[in-house]
């Protein structure tokens, strides 16, 4: 085969690989809608567009009513509320899938190398695999198209007298839709950072002319840059609003680390623990390749490239929700830095050969669409079980049926409960959303509205059940329900026993997605005459296993109720649904282990020990079974292989509270006093000793010595 038919077949795979991986694209954002603050946009967005102006105060909630707001995604909510309204929520979707897609195309067109095609179908890939655990409706998916346009803009047209105006444009767009807004600003005041240092700094040469502006086009980027500051201030609150996220980004590193240590989004993406693990794999691949990009092409750096390059790898490691605007930022230094290289430079020489770079760059290109395919059908199969239906739902289009507690929404809504609601953070914006004005949330996804003191007496009230931190909010804010989601996430037990001990509050609503209390007020009264739920009389709904037929599943439903209902002790009803859980699924651990807890409070340990043996048996890596299967032998005396279990415990999770104290509590009731107080030293070492019982370990210990030295000093005959 002669040298062009490989040049020609290398290209043709290459334009099929690109298509491969718009496709790629547009499937996997077409994901269902699982986010949960796109509730409070949409009603943010219905509030603007039938009020006709933007509030500068809270409108939502009953614990900040009338609090100064600054609403800096309120051009972002009008659209997404205009859009469902149109078209429905598959509308948003497609649209997510066009943001998405366009911002690909910008990344393409930045990129894109004939001679270096894989290349840039793979990086463009691992951006993708980066940005997918993104692929939510909010405010972020503009701010990175907005972003990627000023880079293309900066970085090829920045000489175009086109350019300006579509920047300011860009901007005042971008000021109105998401709190990133001053990327921006910073992008091209970057630019300009970067060219006063090639003309001021003695930096090495080719670092000097690397992508170098001419005077007229370093003069015309320093117009833009006050340009671009001014239209940061169009927007409805002007240079107040314009400074707040930038206000809100210096606060984050005092009081308000509480949200980086709770909301998973802000947590840090790479720790000591999973610096040499597969977290987060895709972004670090783009950290090395982005690197060596630089050390291959140390000769001739670009200066912005390497600023741009810094900057956002510090901003992505300091929280997960960042890592795609670095993902970007590694896509364009990556290509900058390989353009400037040659294959020659990199390859031994008898690898130079045209015909030997073709047929790499054919292989390279087969193998990235075959694993696109690959990947492509393995999320196609993704979905769950439809508990309504009876049928399968797809994780594609719609909107999901397992995060958003739905069910307990319409029943408020169906039942118009109205009031002062205390709610967990999750529900917070899905309750704005649905149910709003006749409920006013206690919290929603606005962080920095609460604030960090807020959000820690809100946590000493859902993690603590701190009855006394309720009650000062109870009456300051006349709260008078509660809604306790249970979808997706259990509901702490302090908080359910906390409600539940008021003797003025009545459970009205029960079941495997939400609980919700009501206050006795009078506008509650009819409701709680109707619908208190009695404990004592539950009984759970039975499947019908003939519509159900071989299907396996996931018997949640139940065993979320049983969790509950256990919690609030009632034990009998947390037994029946266990049991129709394992109706269902008759090898779930879940229900298994809690059957063994419920045996156990009854003292009937030998059953309890057959139950949690069960459990463990299906799911070795059920920590809850394997702590109950160790109780059991404890409870039963067989104390070495209550040892054997706890230590299995520790092992898979070093600072497991309930692990560390059953393990030695076991050693001092099995007589190894030595082990058990070397235990506890260890949990000393690991800030676990205020968490443990260290008191009733000392006192078993004791209790035995004293009873040893009793039968010592006891006369013969006696």
């Amino acid at each position: 085969m002669s040298e062009r038919f490989w040049k020609n077949l290398s290209t043709t795979l290459g334009w099929l690989s690109i298509g491969v991986l718009f496709a790629l694209i547009t499937f996997t954002s077409s994901l269902e809608i699982k986010d949960l603050d796109l509730w409070l946009h949409l009603r943010m967005g219905w509030w603007i567009s039938h009020h006709w102006f933007v509030p500068d105060y809270d409108v939502l909630s009953c614990t900040i009513s009338g609090k100064p707001w600054v609403n800096h995604e309120w051009l972002f909510q009008v659209l997404v509320y205009q859009v469902q309204k149109a078209y429905g929520f598959n509308g948003l979707i497609s649209m997510q899938s066009l943001v998405v897609a366009l911002t690909f195309l910008v990344l393409l067109f930045l990129g894109y190398s004939r001679e270096r095609q894989w290349l840039t179908v793979f990086t463009l890939l691992m951006v993708l695999m980066v940005y997918q655990t993104r692929f939510t409706i909010r405010p972020d998916i503009f701010s990175l198209l907005f972003f990627v346009l000023y880079i293309y803009i900066l970085s090829l047209h920045i000489s175009k007298r086109w350019a300006v105006w579509v920047l300011v444009v860009l901007q005042i767009l971008w000021s109105n839709m998401h709190g990133f807004f001053f990327f921006g600003p910073m992008l091209a005041g970057l630019g300009v950072l970067s060219e006063f240092i090639k003309r001021r700094l003695p930096l090495p040469y080719e670092w000097n002319t690397v992508g170098r502006l001419t005077d007229g086009e370093y003069s015309s980027l320093k117009r833009i840059l006050p340009l671009l500051l001014l239209a940061c201030c169009v927007n409805p609150l002007t240079f107040k609003g314009a400074w707040y996220p930038v206000s809100v980004f210096f606060r984050l590193a005092g009081d308000n680390k509480i949200f980086f240590n709770h909301i998973l989004e802000l947590q840090r993406p790479i720790t000591a623990g999973t610096v040499f693990t597969d977290h987060y794999s895709y972004y670090k691949v783009l950290i090395i390749i982005s690197a060596l990009s630089f050390v291959f092409n140390r000769r001739k750096i670009d200066i912005s490239s390497l600023l741009v390059w810094v900057i956002f790898l510090g901003f992505s490691l300091a929280a997960i929700r960042n890592l795609i605007y670095f993902a970007v930022a590694a896509y364009m230094v990556f290509m900058v830095n390989v353009i400037s290289l040659s294959w020659e430079a990199i390859a031994p020489l008898r690898f130079s050969s045209d015909k030997f770079k073709h047929f790499t760059g054919i292989v390279g290109k087969l193998g990235i669409m075959l694993w696109m395919l690959n990947f492509g059908l393995q999320m196609s199969g993704d979905g769950y079980f439809d508990f309504d239906t009876y049928h399968r739902k797809s994780e594609f289009f719609g909107v999901s049926k397992r995060v958003f507690p739905y069910k307990a929404v319409d029943f408020l809504l169906r039942q118009q409960i109205k009031g002062n609601f205390f709610n967990d953070f999750n529900s917070g914006a899905y309750l704005v959303g649905r149910a709003n004005p006749n409920i006013k949330v206690f919290i929603d996804g606005r962080t920095e509205e609460y604030g960090a003191s807020f959000f820690e007496a809100y946590q000493k009230i859902w993690q603590e059940g701190n009855a006394k931190v309720f009650a000062d909010f109870e009456r300051k804010d006349n709260i008078t329900g509660a809604f306790l989601n249970n979808a997706h996430q259990q509901i702490p037990k302090d908080v359910l026993k906390m409600f539940h001990s008021f003797k003025n509050w009545s459970i009205v609503y029960l079941d495997d997605d939400a609980v919700i209390f009501l206050k006795q007020t009078p506008l509650n009264k009819s409701f709680i005459d109707r619908l208190s739920v009695d404990l004592s009389r539950w009984r759970p709904r039975s499947m019908d296993l003939i519509k159900l037929d071989t299907k396996r599943v996931d018997p949640f439903p139940f065993t979320s109720r049983a969790y509950v209902l256990e919690v609030l002790g009632a034990d009998e009803a947390a037994l029946l649904e266990s049991k129709e859980a394992l109706r269902v699924a008759p090898d779930d651990a879940a229900a298994f282990t809690m059957l063994g807890k419920i045996y156990n409070k009854r003292k009937d340990y030998k059953k309890a020990f057959e139950y949690y043996r069960l459990g463990s048996l299906c799911s070795q890596g059920d920590l809850q079974a394997r702590l109950g299967l160790a109780q059991a032998y404890e409870n039963l005396k067989y104390y070495n292989e209550a040892i054997s279990q706890y230590q299995r415990v520790i092992d898979f999770s070093p600072k497991n509270v309930e692990g560390y104290f059953g393990l030695a509590m076991a050693f001092a009731e099995g007589g190894q006093d030595k082990k058990a107080l070397d235990l506890l030293a260890g949990a000393k070492k690991l800030g676990l000793e205020d968490k443990i019982d260290v008191q009733r370990i000392h006192d078993i210990i004791n209790s035995k010595k004293k009873k040893a030295e009793s039968l010592i000093k006891k006369p013969k005959g006696k």
